[in-house]
């Protein structure tokens, strides 16, 4: 997990990439030659100088969330639709398994761009194979959908506080903290892009750790070995044991 304290200030993340912020230069600022004497208040000034860069760098990128921008707005509506499935008390119980886990999926495809999910964790292949995504989007989407329906459906009543809105290029991540019912919390962050139908979820990054990033490194593993045809052969049989 990534450092949380006074000196995270130092530390902020960028295109996927933790850069140290008091290491950036300041061409032209210092680029003097100054006496024995004036060191110590030229060794202020640099101080000074780089904390307000700092600052200023982190203003450029983040801000709290106080008001609802259409991105945060967009998250806390398909979050909420997806809950309130999840502890409606006329869909609990096993009787109401179908139903239930049909009106889940329905509140996940309004909240997660599941094509787009699917292109970004193939990575380069799926350019390569992309001729083949149709077969393999739905494979890939119904391997998601069963692998967490149970850890979702166990924890529907969790607890979101919406922290932080970091713009990354064109793209928005929004941090979030998930309090479960057991007291434990995790850091919940959604990477989203806008598409032409509006804001769009397509990577989740649970504890630092990106859903996108991990299934593209097992991906690229499996097909640096067998052929595309295999891995769909692999969620085939995934699928087949989730009946």
């Amino acid at each position: 997990m990534h450092p949380v304290g006074p000196a995270s200030v130092l530390l902020y993340r960028l295109s996927n990439r933790w850069v140290t912020l008091g290491h950036i230069e300041i061409p032209g600022v210092f680029a003097l030659t100054v006496s024995r004497r004036n060191k110590d208040t030229m060794k202020k000034r640099f101080a000074d100088v780089l904390w307000l860069s700092v600052f200023l760098l982190a203003m450029a990128f983040s801000r709290p969330l106080c008001a609802d921008s259409p991105a945060l707005e967009y998250l806390k509506t398909n979050l909420a639709s997806v809950q309130q499935v999840l502890t409606d008390p006329k869909l609990a119980g096993d009787e109401h398994l179908f139903q239930r886990r049909k009106l889940v999926r329905g509140a996940l495809q309004q909240l997660f761009d599941f094509p787009e999910m699917s292109r970004r964790s193939l990575g380069a292949n799926a350019h390569r194979y992309r001729d083949r995504l149709g077969e393999f989007t739905p494979l890939f989407v119904d391997f998601l959908e069963h692998s967490y329906m149970g850890t979702l459906e166990k924890n529907g009543d969790a607890k979101i506080q919406y922290v932080r809105e970091i713009r990354d290029g064109e793209n928005l991540q929004i941090n979030t903290k998930t309090r479960l019912k057991d007291g434990s919390e995790y850091s919940v962050d959604y990477k989203l892009y806008l598409s032409p139908s509006g804001w769009r979820v397509y990577d989740v990054i649970v504890e630092g750790v990106s859903l996108v990033n991990n299934y593209r490194s097992q991906f690229d593993r499996v097909l640096n070995k067998k052929p595309f045809d295999a891995l769909l052969q692999d969620l085939r049989e995934k699928r087949e044991t989730f009946k």
